[in-house]
């Protein structure tokens, strides 16, 4: 800040915000350029069949239409899939799901390219497809792909399970039905392919523009020297606009490839809902035994995850959830199998939480279904069992380092949740009332398996006015990635954040930092930073203690300034110093690069330290239920989270009140509706998500007691906020109408049965 202090912690302004907010910033759909011509996909209405052949003359007649391009035409490897090859980006042979691709179109208009897509047509041969991960495993079940239907299994093997029992004198047993959940960004899939002589630019509304460049270079059989990838501002993600907008730039890279003319892809809503990447949905079945003294004994958890019709990021995502499986819970007997199965369903990707949000819902209906059998309060069950002081090791033999801050999360939590108001009053009808806990142990940055992209590239650049532009590897989606990265180079460069400019990133300007994933935009963009101002001052240090009469290693930065430690009247601007290093040619310039620690981790038992670092929450929420209408409103969530250190307070602040809302939707209404692998209800009428009337009282507690890894010890928070909501909620619900919910979403359907099952005669009670 200009009077000497620091941004850390502050609430100024957004350096996207205002932009946003009165439509100056333009999106994709923004974007026209000369000549452009306006791309459509061919996709397939069925989720399994063979495909004989596919004929374009039809689409080629409607008026308009520049190109219709299908697998023959790819000039390169017809590939798409991130992980494994297992993804053709046009099919030939097989279509495995609803939104498989045919051929690719460009037109004129829009209008005219749709329309000749629809006007492709694809011999079919229909086949009988296999849309249940359980049905998927059985013997003699349709294959998905000639590899067979299980992509993979993840465990974790600690302890004596029988030992363990014996001590046990409650054991519970349950098997819970998780549903997927669709992103609703507000700007659905979005890219603009650009041709030049020998190379290809490509502006999309993305997540990792590295993944984009290597797609698109693979399809074109280009370097990857040869196609630029540069984010165009991006309306939202949450973990959609991860790995599947290599698709769609594919897509459109190609036919720009074909016309030599810029090609633009936007995604009608119902097709952007019905084709692209979802949650994944999963089947946890849990068995747990706690003594009498409600100390856990043992835990055995079978996590199978649906990953659809193609593996994507789904054994990432299984990973995650098999590291997650236990929460932040003292369990020393643990057993965990975690596997992932094709079907002909939409395939899941990223989301926000990755895997961790669905066990997490799993492990906290399995405490309170625990401390029902034990005649303890949920709260006090939890007590006894979260990670703390004296037992700070997680369920695959990670030690953590002191302090862990579960408990006092829990504490904050309970604490604000007692004294938190309800945002609005009911309306008229027989209400009961609940109120539920949830406890979420994240682990920070990738996971052991993904650590090879565990890094992030900066670039700062000072200006001879004192202010500085710095470009980042990392995305800004929406989550306040432009505002931390700000924050960070602003107070290491001791100068105020407006005087701060933050690039999108661009693959010709910055290294390949991997995704925007894990909550690590500020962690990984913000150590890059800080290495990039270390390297910067080993030149402008030197410069400034010669202008201001002291030794380099005197020179302090704060308020525009370099000041002598101890003498603060000794001070000279910033910009005078950055003006002699210019008129002397010293470089202004510094790169700085990020790298995960390595860690040990045994894939085969999964013990080891999965994560380098782990942030802890509880969200506690109250709720009021309508018995007979299955209607749950929730009034209030009390969220306590351990932060590390406050960034820029508003957006973490906004981050935990944006995922509690997200979270909120996937535990009550967003209900992936699925017949044979095709969605029937691809739009926000029928797909309901929460509205701001739906919104709760949120009242936070940040804890900044336990430093992280993050730059000046912060923690990631984007995932944290949305993890433990729906188990809570879910708790809370349980809790007001007396009776055990074990599938989400909690629907209005699944309430009403749930309380006919425990009170067949409810609708005659007062």
């Amino acid at each position: 800040m200009t009077d000497g202090g620091t941004p850390l912690g502050g609430s100024h302004a957004r350096p996207d915000a205002l932009a946003k907010v009165t439509g100056q910033t333009r999106y994709v759909g923004d974007i026209a350029l000369p000549g452009m011509l306006h791309a459509a996909v061919a996709a397939a209405d069925v989720s399994s069949a063979r495909v004989g052949s596919v004929d374009t003359s039809r689409a080629l007649e409607i008026p308009g239409v520049e190109a219709v391009m299908t697998a023959q035409d790819v000039p390169g490897a017809n590939l798409i899939g991130v992980i494994f090859p297992d993804q053709p980006l046009l099919v030939e042979d097989r279509v495995r799901m609803v939104g498989d691709r045919f051929a690719v179109v460009a037109a004129r208009s829009p209008e005219a390219a749709w329309r000749s897509a629809t006007a492709v047509s694809a011999q079919l041969e229909p086949l009988a497809g296999v849309h249940d991960p359980v049905e998927a495993l059985k013997a003699g079940a349709d294959a998905v792909h000639d590899s067979g239907n299980l992509v993979h299994t993840f465990r974790v093997e600690r302890g004596d399970i029988k030992k363990a029992e014996a001590r046990a004198t409650v054991v519970v047993e349950a098997e819970y039905r998780i549903g997927g959940q669709e992103h609703a960004y507000l700007e659905p899939q979005a890219c603009l392919a650009i041709p030049e002589a020998g190379r290809v630019t490509v502006l999309a509304s993305c997540q990792c523009p590295f993944y984009i460049q290597q797609g698109v270079a693979r399809v074109l059989g280009l370097p990857l020297s040869a196609v630029r990838v540069e984010q165009a501002p991006t309306g939202g993600a949450f973990g959609g606009k991860e790995d599947y907008p290599s698709e769609p730039a594919a897509c459109a890279a190609l036919l720009a490839w074909r016309t030599r003319r810029p090609v633009r892809l936007l995604y009608p809503r119902e097709h952007d809902l019905q084709a692209t990447t979802k949650r994944h949905a999963m089947r946890v079945h849990h068995r747990w035994g706690a003594d009498r003294a409600g100390r856990l004994r043992f835990a055995e958890v079978d996590v199978l995850l649906d990953a659809g019709a193609y593996a994507g990021l789904s054994t990432v995502v299984a990973e995650r959830a098999n590291a997650s499986a236990i929460g932040p819970y003292d369990v020393a007997a643990v057993r965990v199998r975690t596997r992932v199965a094709y079907t002909n369903n939409l395939f899941g990707g990223a989301f926000r939480g990755f895997g961790a949000p669905q066990v997490t819902w799993a492990h906290e209906a399995t405490m309170d279904r625990l401390a029902r059998e034990l005649g303890l309060h949920p709260v006090e069950l939890r007590r006894r069992n979260v990670l703390g002081e004296r037992r700070r090791v997680t369920s695959t033999g990670q030690r953590l380092p002191a302090p862990v801050m579960a408990k006092a999360c829990l504490e904050k939590a309970v604490a604000a949740s007692s004294a938190g108001q309800p945002a609005r009053a009911l309306p008229p009808g027989r209400w009961l009332h609940g109120t539920g806990t949830a406890l979420v142990l994240y682990g920070c940055n990738l996971h052991h398996g993904g650590q090879h992209l565990d890094r992030s590239s900066a670039v700062v650049i000072l200006q001879a006015d004192g202010s500085a532009v710095v470009r980042v590897g990392l995305t800004e989606m929406g989550q306040g990635n432009l505002v931390a990265a700000q924050t960070v180079a602003a107070t290491a460069l001791g100068i105020d954040p407006v005087k701060v400019e933050v690039w999108q990133p661009d693959t010709t300007t910055v290294a390949d930092s991997g995704p925007t994933v894990a909550s690590r935009g500020a962690h990984a963009s913000g150590l890059a930073i800080l290495e990039a101002v270390r390297r910067l001052r080993r030149r402008l240090d030197p410069v400034a203690a010669e202008l201001l009469g002291c030794e380099p290693s005197q020179v302090m930065l704060g308020g525009d300034a370099a000041r002598v430690f101890g003498e603060p009247e000794q001070t000279i601007a910033m910009e005078q110093v950055v003006q002699e290093m210019v008129r002397r040619r010293i470089e202004t310039i510094a790169t700085g690069w990020y790298r995960s620690r390595r860690r040990r981790f045994d894939p085969a038992t999964g013990l080891g330290s999965p994560y380098e670092f782990y942030a802890m929450a509880c969200h506690v929420a109250r709720v009021a239920v309508d018995p007979d209408l299955g209607l749950v409103r929730v009034e209030h969530v009390a969220a306590a989270h351990d932060v590390g250190k406050v960034l820029h307070r508003d957006a973490l602040e906004g981050q935990i009140q944006g995922g509690i809302v997200q979270a909120m939707g996937w535990a009550l209404t967003e209900e992936l509706k699925l017949s044979r692998g095709r969605l029937l209800n691809p739009g926000f009428t029928d797909y309901l998500i929460p509205t701001s009337d739906d919104a709760p009282a949120i009242s936070i507690a940040l804890l900044e007691d336990a430093p992280g890894s993050g730059p000046f010890g912060s923690k990631g928070i984007g995932e944290p906020s949305f993890i433990p909501t729906a188990a809570a909620i879910r708790n809370a619900v349980c809790d007001a109408i007396g009776a055990e919910v074990d599938r989400l979403p909690l629907t209005p359907p699944v309430i009403v049965e749930a309380v006919a099952a425990r009170h067949p005669f409810s609708f005659l009670l007062p």
